[in-house]
C-alpha cells in the first residue's frame, strides 16, 4: 500500500497532467461563438444587408454569424497567437441554409489558417450544421484564420470556431504521468517484497 505522502504525490502528478491537458486544448480564438452578438474581435468585410450575427440559427449558445452576400465575397479574419512550427487544430460548425423559395444559385466557402486552405466548397447543396476540422502548421508568432463566403440565394451560418493545439502533446504528458505512477508503484512493491 502506498504511504500517504506517495499517494498524495501520485494523485497530484495525475491532476497536474489533467490540468495541463486542459491548458493544451485552450481555445485561441476570441468570440468564436459570436456570443458578443456581433463581430467583436474579428476583422469583417461584410455587407450589412446580407451578413451579420443574430440568434436565428446558432449551433450552440445564443448567436451565430451568417453570410449571404450574392454580389461579392465576404470575409471574416482573426489573427491568432501561434508558435512557429507548431501544429494547430482548427474546428468550426458550418451550415448552408436552403433558400426558403427553393431557388438555387452559386455559392462558395473557404477556410484558411495562414497559407493552409483547410476547407472549401463551391456550389454546394444545402446542408445542416456539420463539424469541419483540419490541421495546419504555423509559420510565425501570429497566424490569420480567415473565412470567405459568397452565396446566392441562401445563407452560410458559422459558429463555435476554435483553434487549439491537438491532443498528441497532452496525451504524451498523461503517458509520462502514468509511467511515473507505475515506477512509484514498482518501487513500493520491490521495497515490501525483497527477493
Amino acid at each position: 500500500m502506498l504511504s500517504g505522502t506517495k499517494r498524495f504525490f501520485s494523485r497530484g502528478l495525475v491532476a497536474a497532467a489533467l490540468l495541463a491537458c486542459g491548458a493544451a486544448h485552450a481555445d485561441l480564438v476570441s468570440n468564436g461563438g459570436f456570443e458578443s452578438g456581433d463581430f467583436t474581435d474579428w476583422s469583417a468585410t461584410t455587407d450589412a444587408a446580407y451578413d451579420g450575427v443574430d440568434g436565428n440559427a446558432p449551433h450552440e449558445g445564443s448567436y451565430a454569424a451568417f453570410f449571404g452576400n450574392p454580389f461579392s465575397v465576404s470575409t471574416l479574419t482573426q489573427s491568432v497567437a501561434t508558435v512557429a512550427g507548431a501544429t494547430y487544430k482548427i474546428s468550426f460548425w458550418l451550415q448552408l441554409e436552403a433558400d426558403v423559395t427553393g431557388a438555387s444559385g452559386l455559392n462558395s466557402f473557404e477556410a484558411d489558417f495562414g497559407s493552409t486552405v483547410g476547407s472549401s466548397f463551391v456550389d454546394a447543396a444545402a446542408f445542416g450544421y456539420t463539424l469541419i476540422e483540419f490541421l495546419a502548421t504555423a509559420t510565425s508568432s501570429s497566424t490569420d484564420l480567415t473565412f470567405r463566403f459568397n452565396s446566392t440565394p441562401g445563407f452560410w451560418d458559422i459558429d463555435s470556431i476554435q483553434v487549439a493545439l491537438p491532443e498528441p502533446g497532452s496525451l504524451a504528458l498523461l503517458a509520462a504521468a502514468g509511467l511515473s505512477g507505475i515506477a512509484a508503484t514498482r518501487r513500493r512493491k520491490s521495497a515490501s517484497h525483497p527477493a
